[in-house]
């Protein structure tokens, strides 16, 4: 008897391996085929909700750089638009657990300012080119006219004989700075190639050496040069779509 039922649950033992393994495999299967692509990678970052918040973000920039360009003096030298849609990384506000895909553009603006700048400065500000917070409030709390006024007023020490903090121009989306190291940078986004389309890069003039544009606006001592970078919240980009995880075997969705 006890043999009987022993060679019974071995039997049973088997036909649940048999019964599970393809199962198994075909899942499997299933997950190597649905794993997203490229091709489908880029299906998804172009859904119609994505292509409408893309144009968007991209109409902001161009608006902003616009406005800032036509303020009487200052000269619009280059802007770089670097459009990319990544897996998410682990220490991000996005985990790779729930989203698939973040979209964001990485995009700088450089001007050169050929007078003084402490003419053109209530100029911008006057120019409604942004929302520039005023002192002490928004994303940046030393931002404000008032603030880089004051810094040039004062040397940049302030009444405890410390050192200031840079002056710029802050709003919600976007940050102006000048008068520090960095700007221009040595290096600007690399023109490419890029490893797929998953990466645009814009530029504008889109047939211009970078590199030298920059290079020339750094070495000309007459002029001061303003770099306007987006990105809200300290960031250095600005993030306007992601793709979750859904679906089985970790296809995306939206």
């Amino acid at each position: 008897m006890k043999k009987l039922l022993k060679d019974l649950a071995t039997s049973l033992v088997g036909l649940v391996v048999l019964l599970v393994g393809p199962v198994v495999d075909g899942a499997q299967s299933l997950r190597a085929r649905h794993w997203p692509t490229e091709r489908r990678k880029l299906r998804l970052i172009d859904s119609p909700r994505a292509r409408a918040a893309r144009a968007a973000e991209r109409e902001r920039i161009r608006g902003l750089v616009a406005a800032l360009g036509a303020v009487e003096g200052v000269e619009h030298v280059l802007t770089q638009v670097l459009d990319q849609s990544t897996r998410p990384t682990f220490h991000g506000s996005d985990h790779p657990r729930d989203t698939l895909l973040v979209c964001r553009i990485h995009a700088r603006a450089y001007f050169v300012v050929r007078e003084d700048v402490l003419d053109v400065l209530p100029r911008i500000a006057a120019a409604g080119v942004a929302e520039w917070q005023a002192h002490g409030q928004g994303p940046d709390p030393h931002g404000s006219l008032d603030q880089a006024l004051r810094w040039y007023r004062d040397g940049g020490v302030d009444a405890n004989g410390r050192r200031m903090d840079s002056p710029c121009l802050s709003s919600p989306g976007a940050r102006l700075t000048w008068d520090r190291p960095g700007i221009p940078p040595r290096d600007p986004i690399p023109a490419g190639p890029y490893a797929n389309r998953l990466f645009v890069l814009e530029q504008t003039p889109p047939d211009a050496d970078a590199a030298r544009l920059l290079a020339e606006a750094r070495a000309d001592g007459r002029s001061v040069v303003l770099e306007l970078a987006f990105g809200a919240r300290w960031a250095d980009y600005s993030q306007y779509h992601k793709v979750a995880r859904g679906g089985f075997a970790g296809r995306g969705r939206l």
